[in-house]
């Protein structure tokens, strides 16, 4: 069983009437790749990093000193071809637990963790192709936090005249909903520390960087998102079965018409007998939606 990543009991997915029909006849999600998504930023921006300054350099300087100071072997692929020589450094360090590096020395390693930043920088244009390749061999389902959001009915269910479904997230059924983490908003593209490049864990750092951050304007969608690997690199999108006990709830449009809705009601109905099912219904005295269990 996966461990869940959050404590959300599950997730909302707005939809057309026929989308809502095939996902729930079906028992499968649609899963598609950033190149679909209607924002040209979404997953389709460059990092940049930081400017370097004196600060940086030492917290860098520091960092190398603690691994070759650390009685931990150092992973092979933590500093490419150059890992075996730093280990070298480790061992040494080992044999004299009490040598001290004079002024001099800590003066050079940190004008060489300046020119290493200055590397690093010449080196971001093709760091980005590579995070651009890489993210068109990724997959994402996106979801909401929020079932009653006017704008999110209006854009993603058919202005209305589609569907809602709540997708309960049940780690006893290995739902990948248990791993789905939340959008990051902001108006800034978010931009790559090299405090970040001491982890490690890179390339799936920076895919999360990535896919995760959209611009402030779309914080009313309160999305969240799970990430995977495009199984067919020849398509844009993915059709994943999913659990039928993940189906907790189906919320229909206000605006829905009747042969969809009786559609929806009987699929629902026959496959997912514990789900509960909504009727949206304008609100008399504000701007809001209010649902009715039907």
């Amino acid at each position: 069983m996966i461990t869940p990543r959050h404590d959300k009991d599950g997730f909302f997915k707005y939809y057309t009437a026929e989308s809502a029909k095939r996902t729930l006849m079906y028992t499968s999600r649609k899963w598609s790749t950033p190149l679909l998504f209607n924002d040209p930023f979404d997953n389709q921006f460059d990092l940049y990093f930081e400017s370097p300054n004196e600060d940086i350099a030492k917290e860098m300087r520091d960092w190398f000193l603690k691994i070759i100071t650390s009685p931990d072997p150092i992973p092979r692929d933590r500093f490419g071809p150059l890992t075996p020589q730093v280990e070298v450094i480790r061992q040494i360090h080992q044999q004299h637990p009490d040598f001290q590096y004079t002024d001099e020395e800590l003066a050079y390693l940190l004008e060489g963790s300046a020119e290493g930043m200055e590397q690093v920088i010449k080196f971001a244009p093709e760091a980005n192709e590579e995070i651009r390749r890489v993210m068109a061999d990724t997959t994402i389902f996106c979801m909401s936090e929020s079932h009653d959001n006017l704008l999110m009915w209006s854009h993603y269910a058919g202005n209305h005249t589609g569907a809602v479904i709540k997708f309960l997230s049940l780690p006893e059924v290995d739902s990948p909903l248990i791993c789905a983490e939340p959008v990051r908003y902001s108006s800034q593209i978010p931009r790559l520390e090299f405090s970040e490049i001491m982890n490690g864990k890179m390339q799936q750092h920076i895919i999360k960087i990535v896919t995760l951050s959209k611009s402030e304007v779309w914080s009313y969608e309160k999305e969240w998102r799970i990430i995977a690997a495009l199984r067919d690199k020849t398509q844009s999108c993915e059709i994943l079965p999913y659990a039928p006990e993940e189906v907790g709830q189906v919320y229909l449009g206000c605006r829905i018409s009747k042969e969809d809705a009786e559609e929806i009601i009987g699929i629902t109905r026959w496959k997912y007998p514990k789900a509960t099912i909504f009727q949206a219904g304008k609100h008399d005295h504000e701007f809001r939606l209010v649902f009715k269990n039907i």
